[in-house]
């Protein structure tokens, strides 16, 4: 009998985010997908196109907040679970989400379930969430995290079981290598994402000037957001405007046949207060199309380009704008990276990451309770995690900031906390079964 798996993913309305439970199913896996009834993503399909696995829809309220969002009816989950008897529940969200709390809390005792995680900051969380977060290591039996960082962050929170790096995956099909020509009469920059400072659109804008100034170059933008009339502004002011050219949101073969024409796909992301660059999905789409990345040493960036990407340090737009210059003067160079990325990325199709998750999954149903012992300090735990995994991201207010989940919508202060009585009743049952 097939391995039955019970996936909730709040992105699964996105084709290309339901691409993990293609790549499971298509290995043999009984997979079933939870995903919100509606989500109010660019990329969010309102009628879901055929899967070879089975989808529920579930209303959900605050559709569209990652960390707070919640199932209307929380009875549902249980009965969903008992339904599907799944041998493995794989939760895709934060240890801290609400969530996260509720499928936990209807999950039976004896069900062995997984998790994801991209937090790749050690944020101190304000209770009921810093509850959430401690009863998800102690139920979850094993972790896969998206970069060595988000590793590290959970081991040294006190995650003492099983914990998996596993990248995000591309669809090999879709995404596949160009013809990209350096000796080409223009080079062809290009730029992915929200349009919101911390995604550094303007120091796009001024790493093409810098190139263009040097060869004939122009930026493609793909995206929408804040940012938008400013870069266009300042590309008019640096002599560059009419090498600029903003795009809107694209489907997924839209986008892949951008990266097949793109030489370099720059991800200038910057460190804010509460965010490092956590994975990068577009890295290893850029350079599984042939493009070279070339983009800022923050947060996961260095791991996930590795070797083929060109770093240099967060904000000095200008510096990145002359390393792209001079690795596009250098065709031997360039040939070096771009086929570096090639390799690099064979690792990272949904088939090969599914193949580790499904050896994940056997892990933790051979060896339920495999656990690794973990000091009591944490001091010492965080030492050891960053022995194991290597350190967390930096954030602008440091390495361990206190944060608040982000409330991105409206509604009462009582209500985007959560139950705080609920959270009391935790911490009062934990010091009950202590003493």
């Amino acid at each position: 009998m097939a391995l039955r798996v019970l996936r909730v993913c709040h992105g699964g309305r996105d084709p290309q985010h339901r691409g993990r439970e293609r790549a499971l199913a298509g290995a043999g896996l009984d997979v079933t997908a939870i995903v919100p009834s509606y989500w109010p993503d660019e990329a969010s399909e309102r009628t879901l196109s055929p899967e070879p696995f089975r989808v529920i829809e579930l209303p959900v309220r605050h559709a569209g907040d990652m960390n707070r969002h919640a199932p209307r009816d929380s009875s549902v989950l249980r009965r969903v679970i008992d339904e599907i008897s799944p041998d493995v529940l794989d939760i895709h969200a934060e240890p801290f989400s609400v969530a996260a709390r509720h499928w936990l809390r209807a999950a039976p005792t004896e069900l062995p379930v997984l998790m994801y995680s991209a937090q790749n900051v050690d944020k101190r969380y304000p209770p009921p969430f810093s509850v959430y977060e401690r009863a998800a290591h102690q139920r979850v039996v094993g972790f896969y995290p998206c970069c060595r960082q988000v590793a590290s962050v959970l081991r040294g929170k006190g995650f003492a079981g099983v914990i998996d790096v596993l990248p995000l995956g591309y669809d090999d099909g879709l995404f596949r290598p160009g013809e990209q020509a350096i000796e080409a009469e223009e080079l062809s920059l290009m730029i992915v994402g929200r349009l919101v400072p911390e995604k550094g659109i303007q120091d796009a804008v001024v790493s093409l000037a810098r190139v263009h100034s040097q060869r004939p170059a122009r930026l493609v933008v793909i995206g929408e957001g804040p940012e938008k009339e400013r870069a266009r502004v300042l590309a008019t002011s640096l002599g560059v405007g009419d090498r600029v050219e903003f795009m809107p949101w694209q489907t997924g073969p839209e986008l892949a046949l951008r990266y097949r024409a793109a030489h370099i796909v720059l991800i200038p992301s910057r460190p804010t207060t509460r965010w490092v660059e956590q994975f990068g999905r577009v890295i290893v789409e850029a350079q599984a199309s042939g493009a070279v990345v070339a983009g800022y040493a923050s947060g996961s960036i260095p791991e996930v380009a590795g070797e083929a990407g060109v770093l240099v340090d967060a904000g000095d737009a200008e510096q990145l704008g002359d390393e792209v210059a001079r690795v596009v003067m250098d065709s031997d160079e360039f040939a070096w990276r771009r086929a570096a990325g090639l390799r690099q990325t064979a690792t990272c199709t949904w088939q090969a990451v599914a193949a580790r998750q499904i050896g994940l999954y056997q892990a933790v149903l051979t060896d339920k309770g495999s656990r690794v012992t973990l000091a009591r300090s944490p001091r010492q735990r965080r030492a050891a995690a960053q022995a194991e995994f290597g350190p967390t991201a930096a954030t602008l207010a440091g390495v361990r900031p206190f944060a608040l989940p982000v409330l991105r919508r409206g509604g009462r202060f009582a209500d985007a906390l959560g139950s705080v009585g609920d959270a009391a009743n935790e911490l009062r049952a934990r010091f009950t079964r202590r003493a």
